[in-house]
Formats: C-alpha cells, structure tokens, sequence
C-alpha cells in the first residue's frame, strides 16, 4: 500500500510538472491575432466619469485637434472611447491597434486604473507615486500582432490631468511610430518605380524613394512630376530646384511667391487659361521650420486651387536649403480627392518625402 502511494505521489508530481511546463510552452508559443484598426485610429479606455469631465476634454482637445490644413475640418486621430466593461467583455476590442488606458492609480472605482495597476505592478504602482516623471508605460504586441498599448496614469485625478497637458507629445511620438511603420507598408509593399528615382537623381542629384504607383507626368531640366491616380484621388509629387540667394531663402513670402509661379506654369487643366495657385482665402497656410536630413527647411501646408476651373485640394511643400551645393530644393505634394479625406493622403506624402536624401 505505501508503495502505491509513493506511486501515486510521484505520478502526481510529475504531471504538475509536465502541466507547469506545458502551460509555460504556451505562453511562450502563443500565437496572438493581428491587430485590426486604421492608422491614425485610437481606442480610449477610460471610465465615463474621466472621460465626459476635464481630464477627457482635455485629452480631445490635443488629440482632436485639427490636422493642418484641409479643405473640410479633419481631426489629427480619430478616437473611439470604450469603457472599461465594455473593453473587457469583447475580446475583439482588445486586438485594437492603437489602446490608450487612461486612470488615477489611487482611485480603487475606477476599473480602468485596476487595468493599469495590474498591469504594470505594485513596484511600478509605488514608483509613480514616488517619480513624478513616471507617468506612461508602452506594451507593444500585448493583446494582438502589431499593436500598441499605452498606459497612462498617475496617483491622483489631479495628476493625472497634468500629465495628460505636459506629456501628450510624448504619447503621439509613440503612436505615430507605429503608424510611420503602418504607412510605410502601405506606400511600399506594391514595390518602387526605380526609374523614377533614378530620374530624380540624374536630374537633382537627390536620393527619394519612389511607390511604384507614381508615374512620371513631366520632366525637363529643371522640375520633375509624378502622379498617382485611382477612381477616388489623385496623388502629386512636384520637385524643383531653385539657385541659393537672398530672395529664393526658404521663407513664407518665398515660399507663396515661388510656388504660385511655378504652378502657373506647370499645372493646368483642360479649360483655357486655368492655372493653380494658393488659396489662402479661408485658411492660411501653416508654416513650420524644421531640419530635413540636416538641412534648414521650410514646410508649407495650405490649400490650392484652380484659377478659371472649380478644382481644389490640399498641398504640402518642403523649401530645403541645400548650401553645399548652392541651392534651394522644392519638394511638393498636393492632392485632389473630393469627397475623401485629405489627412491620410498627404501623411502618405510625408513619409514618401521622408525618404529623401542629398547625394554626398
């Protein structure tokens, strides 16, 4: 009898084992779905309470601002708010792409601080209480495939209100990231039109890489032109090269006047004497200086149109002062695409113009 108890126990032990590791292959092993969701599209997780009061407004107020500059008012995200209860009781809503939970550690109502708190640990718990500048922890792939979940929280309703003003920039530096690789994709996937960057270079001496669904409208010595077309939108990459003195300096002024001219020139359509030209009626342009592959640049988003014909969309320019080689490089997007939205579009613009590079 004692020998079939030894038996047993064992038997018993080794099974646990073999389960403990099995449960451990599989957690290890586990095959997560991929995530589902737009570029540009967050999931909020936040109580009702949080998020129809000041610390919700607030987060709208960066979050939906407007993107710069459409023809029709576009929200830089588009953003779905879920419930805690509803997060947990539909499993589909947790392969979301992009989740942001927002809670108070210290509010024990609150089920989406319980998320955060069992996500990130009594010794995370207990650092944001002592760290003021412990505020977000990222989890890529959590739930889903490519996906990224950002917990936002401090102790305090009050903190948490100042996080979500001093640290918002921080947050859409990460989801951009993810939506940066997200557009990458897209552009690229069919492939490049390696002919057109290599027109671009013999002509510029500039490195760009080019979708494979442009294809080349114009060239000539001076300006090459690009487009895509599709039964929705039309798609534009204009590039022109300007000689380096005090009146072609990227500025706003510059920037309008040569623009203006060059469009006149190049860009028209069936009906006589219809030329494009800025429409700053409305909305001004939106000037930002920044760097661009180490260069002082100018970037330009604002609206055309259609002198003399009812056509009409939305442009972005990049002015890049290229002293080495005595020159102002233009490069310029511009859409027309009644009906659909402009934002991902001219995103698409920017990721293909930040590919760009000077021959050294």
């Amino acid at each position: 009898m004692q020998n079939f108890i030894k038996f047993f126990i064992i038997i018993a032990v080794l099974v646990s084992l073999l389960t403990a590791c099995s449960d451990e292959q599989n957690k290890k092993y586990q095959v997560f779905p991929n995530s589902y969701g737009k570029v540009d599209n967050i999931m909020v997780v936040a109580d009702d309470y949080t998020w129809t009061t000041t610390i919700g407004d607030t987060f709208r107020n960066y979050f939906e601002a407007l993107y710069p500059v459409t023809p029709q008012p576009e929200f830089i995200y588009d953003l779905q708010h879920k419930t805690p209860k509803e997060f947990n009781e539909a499993k589909i809503l947790k392969t979301h792409r992009a989740i942001v939970i927002i809670g108070a550690l210290d509010d024990m109502n609150d089920p989406a601080s319980e998320l955060i708190r069992k996500s990130i640990g009594e010794k995370n718990i207990q650092r944001a209480r002592e760290q003021s500048n412990y505020r977000i922890a990222f989890n890529a792939n959590r739930w889903a495939q490519g996906q990224t979940v950002i917990y936002w929280f401090a102790p305090t309703r009050d903190e948490l209100l100042k996080t979500i003003v001093k640290d918002n920039k921080v947050v859409m530096k990460e989801l951009n990231k993810a939506d940066t690789e997200m557009y990458i994709e897209q552009i690229y996937i069919p492939g490049q039109n390696l002919e057109a960057s290599a027109l671009i270079n013999s002509t510029f001496g500039i490195n760009i890489k080019i979708p494979k669904e442009y294809i080349l409208a114009h060239d000539d010595s001076v300006a090459v032109w690009l487009r895509k077309e599709t039964n929705k939108i039309s798609s534009n990459i204009f590039i022109y090269s300007l000689p380096l003195s005090d009146s072609t300096m990227p500025s706003p002024e510059h920037h309008k006047y040569f623009r203006n001219k060059l469009t006149k020139t190049y860009f028209s359509t069936h009906i006589e004497d219809s030329y494009m030209q800025v429409d700053d009626r409305v909305l001004p342009i939106y000037y930002q200086e920044m760097m661009f592959d180490k260069k002082n640049t100018l970037q330009a988003r604002g609206l055309w149109g259609m002198v003399n014909d009812f056509m009409g969309g939305a442009f972005v320019t990049y002015m890049i002062e290229d002293k080495a080689n005595e020159r102002v490089i233009i490069l310029d997007g511009f859409i027309h695409a009644p009906g659909q939205k402009k934002r991902p579009e001219l995103r698409k613009l920017d990721m293909i113009f930040s590919t760009f590079n000077v021959e050294s």
